[in-house]
């Protein structure tokens, strides 16, 4: 088993106005220093409207923002909602971050999920997968093509040339989350190559067995050696040696899932202003199942955790959500600096094993 890389997942959430915007934002600038210095694979950031649940409406402005503030980390969106965009300036913004950062942007794509935003952007929900198919047809013909047009559903397009082409040939990698109940889009993903970005939320490693095994029978369908593709997984994270902060970063965990089931599910309440509560689940889970089910822990536990993930998933790339509900930066800064220190190489050994 090959050890995965590695990613920072950043929501840039906001969980009391007493915490200011502007510090949200000066924590990701160090965060993201620290990742690159650590060997992180890629910086994802991501993409949400309208509530304290995120900060970035703009993953794409995020990572022309750090294309310049970085060297060698690859910038993820986490991901674009496509169905928000004009398809067509998406594409041209595309291309822009892949020449400004030299090759290092991989594009992470999802259709959205939340009524809240969509409603205010004027859009129905309902129509999600297919304006986020045509926006891919139109993405991806725009960038690998000298001139193309099209006739879709939601979007005719008259012939067109675009100027500014993207470093990667012929157009830099695709991650897919948040659509995966659409065979279309498993279908695409297998046919094209695209990686499908899975995450557990809070519930264990092993409820992701019946994906990975669809997509296993997506791959062989089309020929493919499912132990060859790439897939990516998105977890909460937090290593410390203090149980009780270790417990704490588990409740922060627990808020922000609850604020976004809320959210998906359309019974979202705001504490002050764009600020949310965060009412219990349905099916809710204590604070030590989070921590159970989840990065979050001792070094120790961190580094069985993710041996045991990669064995349930055969994630190649793992992104670590990593400030939760507000989680203190001096806490964040160290629970990375620990990830580095000392679960990295019980990782190396316990992987080869």
């Amino acid at each position: 088993m090959s050890m995965p890389t590695f990613g920072l997942f950043s929501l840039m959430q906001q969980r009391h106005a007493a915490r200011g915007n502007r510090s949200v934002f000066a924590d990701l600038d160090d965060q993201v220093a620290m990742a690159e210095d650590l060997g992180f694979e890629t910086a994802w950031f991501a993409e949400h409207h309208f509530s304290g649940y995120s900060l970035c409406p703009s993953p794409l402005m995020a990572a022309a923002y750090f294309a310049g503030r970085t060297s060698t980390i690859k910038l993820g969106t986490g991901v674009i909602v496509l169905p928000l965009y004009d398809p067509i300036r998406v594409m041209e913004e595309i291309a822009m971050v892949d020449l400004m950062s030299n090759g290092r942007l991989i594009v992470g794509v999802g259709g959205g999920y939340q009524p809240f935003e969509f409603e205010r952007f004027r859009l129905n929900l309902a129509d999600s997968a297919e304006m986020f198919m045509e926006s891919m047809d139109i993405i991806e013909a725009g960038l690998s093509q000298e001139e193309f047009s099209y006739d879709g559903k939601h979007y005719k397009i008259p012939a067109t040339r675009i100027a500014a082409k993207p470093v990667q040939k012929p157009l830099p990698q695709i991650a897919v989350a948040g659509m995966m109940t659409h065979d279309t889009i498993k279908q695409r993903v297998a046919r094209e190559g695209w990686v499908p970005f899975l995450g557990n939320g809070l519930a264990p490693y092993a409820e992701l067995t019946r994906s990975r095994e669809t997509y296993d029978a997506i791959y062989r369908e089309h020929g493919q050696d499912p132990a060859h593709q790439q897939t990516a997984l998105m977890t909460y994270f937090h290593c410390t040696e203090d149980r009780a902060l270790a417990l704490d970063a588990a409740e922060r965990a627990r808020y922000s899932s609850r604020v976004s089931l809320s959210l998906r599910l359309d019974y979202g309440e705001f504490a002050e202003g764009p600020f949310m509560k965060d009412p219990p689940m349905a099916n809710d889970f204590t604070i030590e199942q989070v921590h159970d089910n989840t990065l979050i822990g001792h070094p120790d536990e961190i580094a069985q955790k993710i041996a045991k993930a990669v064995a349930t998933t055969r994630a190649t790339h793992i992104a670590f959500h990593n400030q939760p509900g507000d989680l203190p930066q001096e806490r964040v800064l160290k629970s990375m600096e620990l990830f580095g220190a000392k679960v990295l190489p019980q990782l190396q050994r316990a992987l080869a094993a």
